[in-house]
């Protein structure tokens, strides 16, 4: 009976991290560049089973429970949209913009920028967009930015090229925030991307599908609901058993 309880209630913190996880990739849905999280389970408790009657030749594993293990970070492509905004930068292949922050540089596909005060390119946070020298990048009257990322002015004398960086694991990238990533040890560092396409006039939308995270979250609440009740139900029994051990003489 205490297994069964704990066995249901460990089905209950899984359901939970669902319910999270995917409630926070609905929400958004509408975040430009925003890649959703996805979560990898490992199984807790595995013990051997035997053939009866000798016990002696195993025949599988049975696994009591499961257990949350890690976020994975899902990095496919989300759709590319239209906008007419020179300064909307959209990535049609693999790499991800470099982003000076105060102590640290940042990568992320979010393409939807402005320009500072001073005429620098910046997100919506305020983040320089770097070239593929480090360095900021000032956009000014008549400028362009073609496909191979290549920034010209109104002479089409190329004045700069963005900074654009692959990772070897990609999936391995922590988030800070929604749409900004750092490398770790699992993704690899940052290196030049050689093959990609800018789409100047174009933003990269969130790659949620609202419709397949419903239904997760309904999953998620229903089996929620069930664990529920056999943590109930097994309660109950485990009650009336302890009262009937303890009336016997």
């Amino acid at each position: 009976m205490i297994r069964g309880i704990y066995t249901a209630a460990m089905g209950m913190l899984l359901d939970m991290s669902k319910v999270d996880t995917t409630a926070n990739n609905l929400a958004n849905i509408e975040t430009v560049g925003y890649k959703k999280d996805k979560l990898i389970y490992r199984a807790y408790q595995d013990r051997a089973i035997y053939a009866l009657p000798d016990r002696r030749r195993p025949i599988g594993n049975l696994t009591y429970s499961a257990v949350l293990d890690d976020v994975f970070l899902d990095t496919s492509q989300g759709v590319i949209q239209q906008t007419g905004n020179l300064l909307d930068l959209a990535i049609d292949s693999d790499g991800y913009f470099a982003l000076q922050g105060e102590n640290n540089i940042y990568y992320t596909r979010a393409g939807n920028f402005k320009l500072d005060t001073q005429g620098y390119i910046v997100n919506p946070d305020g983040l320089r967009l770097l070239d593929e020298n480090g360095q900021s990048i000032q956009f000014q009257d008549g400028y362009s930015i073609d496909q191979d990322g290549y920034i010209k002015d109104s002479f089409n004398n190329i004045i700069t090229r963005l900074g654009l960086y692959t990772f070897e694991n990609s999936s391995g990238l922590r988030k800070i925030g929604y749409t900004l990533f750092v490398p770790t040890d699992e993704s690899g560092e940052a290196v030049a991307a050689e093959n990609f396409r800018i789409l100047s006039g174009y933003i990269e939308l969130s790659n949620v599908n609202a419709l397949v995270e419903m239904t997760k979250l309904i999953e998620a609440q229903r089996h929620f609901e069930i664990s529920q009740k056999v943590v109930v139900v097994e309660d109950e029994v485990l009650a009336k058993l302890t009262s009937q051990v303890g009336s016997l003489r």
